[in-house]
């Protein structure tokens, strides 16, 4: 026995000194100039997770500096106090500097808040190596510039646009647009009057707005970026990007923050390309402890253009001679579908097959339906009859008129190209309709797989495009009021929130029917009413057929619990999990007038909320 002892012991002891010793995680510590949400900089620090998502050795922390709402030397002086304690007992192998104010205030405040730690930073415009000199960084310092290719779109607005006559420039009045301002001017200086500048950095979106609201064929906007107003006010992104969709003159931009949001594009910087290249650089340093400085300026730029704005205002980027990206273009499904013009009365039946068996394989789920997710799914099925219905109803008239349109054409004896293409648009234009019909459905039957931030009124407009044409068949009028001003991004799952208003709008349709069953001259209406209470959006969605018995009123909410003859009874709990459960919110109901009123109230976004 003890022999065998011995033995063990011995084998433990030769694996234990062949095993390798566990390595501790690199520590990186990322100051971020702005807040959570700020898109421009959260793109950025994706793009770095991504990168450094290639090796599980690395720990990130975050700090969040939010100097775009608040700014100011006392501020800033509290938030290094702050610092002090946060960081005092601890060690990062890099510090990650995003943007200038991150890194001005790193550099300031290097000998009180970190020991021997290797600064990077990442997406500033310019870099003066004197200025690390004069606080003793040199060999500390490395990173990543952003470079805007100001004088190349200024170039491509030139080439689209050779009856240009006078070019806007936005560019707000901040460090970053400072930082910005030498490149302008010096695109500017050699532009040599070949057409008027009008240079904006003090303005607000509202005179914005209004300067360019009316089109002028031999004008365009160059947009750098507009965060600030003159009187310091703090825009938010989808602010901006009304903005610039209201903007009735073509709107270069320089980076991909705004396109599919309003810019018509142009040699865009893609800012997660500069957080994977950050990231990599990182990687860089984190293996060799003895890499001199390195000072990197990203050109990851593509040539990217909004099909629909492209077509607004009749520009060719193709004359650019670049290798040409689109957003929000048609080709795309033309050229992955060419037979689906031709078979489009076949298809038809044939989706409708395909939906009938997504319900059916639906419906084998439920019956091991264990948790809340699947109830979620099994009153999207009860609502699934519903849209089935809608969509018929919205293909009726694009079937009927693509069927003239090709009697039309066959009947034709002599066709010219320009009647082809003519023809051809026509044609699918009622098929994209069509397909927007099904993409609809698609996102409707789809959950969401994490929390996003979206805008209230844009879910009830989707919403309403599934089942609007029911309810006009219907004859029932619905209103959606939304108050002026109001603040309407929230956190949460768009699509679960969407099913849930769709559900309470199918509730009300039902008593609404009722009611014309004993009075066939009853008008129907449904109400949406959205504004703010507090911290909250609050969404009130009330009919006039009415009302719930005072009995059922406090069970409403219930599983199971139905007061309709073929009802299910899960409708209104699912809604209820939804917005209590998965989305912290509040959902109620009460007797208003002569109908039901359901209110649900959802926190605002961190973004609709000034400091």
């Amino acid at each position: 026995m003890n022999m065998k002892v011995l033995v063990l012991t011995l084998l433990f002891v030769i694996g234990f000194s062949y095993a390798k010793p566990i390595q501790p995680k690199k520590q990186i510590l990322i100051i971020n100039s702005y807040h959570k949400g700020f898109q421009w900089s959260d793109e950025l620090i994706n793009g770095v997770e991504i990168a450094l998502g290639t090796t599980h050795n690395v720990e990130t922390t975050i700090l969040y500096m939010d100097s775009k709402r608040i700014s100011s030397l006392k501020y800033y002086k509290k938030l290094k106090d702050l610092y002090k304690v946060q960081l005092q007992n601890r060690k990062y192998d890099l510090v990650l500097l995003v943007d200038k104010v991150a890194y001005n205030f790193a550099l300031k405040n290097y000998d009180e808040l970190f020991t021997n730690e290797r600064l990077v930073f990442s997406g500033i415009e310019q870099f003066d190596p004197r200025e690390v000199e004069k606080y003793g960084l040199k060999d500390k310092t490395s990173g990543v510039m952003e470079k805007r290719a100001i004088g190349d779109i200024i170039n491509i607005i030139d080439k689209m646009m050779p009856d240009l006559k006078k070019l806007h420039i936005i560019n707000d009045y901040s460090v970053n647009g400072d930082d910005t301002d030498v490149f302008i001017q010096n695109a500017i200086s050699k532009i040599n009057n070949k057409f008027k500048i009008n240079y904006i950095r003090y303005s607000d979106i509202e005179t914005l707005k209004k300067k360019f609201a009316i089109n002028k064929k031999d004008e365009a906007i160059f947009f750098i970026r507009f965060y600030n107003s003159k009187a310091g006010v703090f825009y938010k992104n989808y602010e901006i990007a009304d903005m610039i969709d209201s903007f009735n003159l073509p709107t270069f931009s320089t980076d991909s923050l705004f396109i599919e949001k309003g810019s018509l594009g142009g040699r865009l910087v893609q800012i997660e390309e500069i957080g994977k290249t950050t990231g990599n650089l990182l990687l860089r340093l984190l293996r060799d402890e003895n890499q001199e400085p390195i000072i990197k300026v990203d050109r990851n730029y593509s040539h990217i253009f909004d099909y629909e704005k492209v077509k607004k205002f009749n520009l060719d980027p193709t004359i650019l001679d670049k290798k040409i990206s689109y957003v929000n273009t048609p080709l795309s499904f033309l050229d992955k579908n060419r037979d689906f013009v031709n078979i489009v009365f076949i298809f038809s039946p044939i989706l409708l097959l395909l939906i009938v068996v997504l319900v059916y394989n639906l419906q084998l789920q439920i019956k091991n339906a264990k948790n809340q997710e699947f109830i979620i799914q099994q009153s999207k099925l009860a609502e699934i009859g519903e849209i089935i219905s809608s969509i018929a109803h919205q293909w009726k008239e694009p079937l009927i008129e693509i069927s003239t349109l090709v009697q039309e054409y066959v009947g034709s004896e002599k066709k010219t190209k320009e009647e082809d293409k003519k023809y051809l648009d026509d044609v699918m234009f009622q098929i994209y309709y069509m397909t927007d019909t099904i993409n609809d459905f698609q996102d409707f039957i789809k959950p969401s797989s994490k929390k996003t931030s979206f805008n209230i009124k844009d879910a009830i407009v989707k919403m309403m495009n599934i089942v609007e044409h029911n309810i006009k068949y219907n004859c029932i009028d619905i209103n959606i009021n939304i108050k002026d001003d109001a603040k309407l991004i929230v956190s949460g799952y768009h699509n679960e929130l969407m099913q849930s208003l769709l559900n309470i709008v199918n509730n009300a349709k039902d008593t609404i029917l009722k009611q014309k069953e004993l009075n066939k001259k009853f008008k129907g209406q449904i109400n949406i009413d959205i504004f703010n209470s507090g911290n909250y959006v609050q969404i009130e969605i009330n009919d006039n057929g009415g009302g719930i018995k005072e009995k059922d009123i406090k069970k409403i909410f219930e599983p199971y619990y139905t007061t309709k003859e073929k009802g299910h009874g899960i409708g209104l709990y699912m809604t209820k999990i939804i917005i209590e459960d998965k989305m912290s919110g509040l959902v109620d109901v009460t007797n208003k007038n002569d109908g039901a009123n359901f209110i649900i109230k959802l926190e605002l976004d961190n973004e609709n909320i000034s400091s």
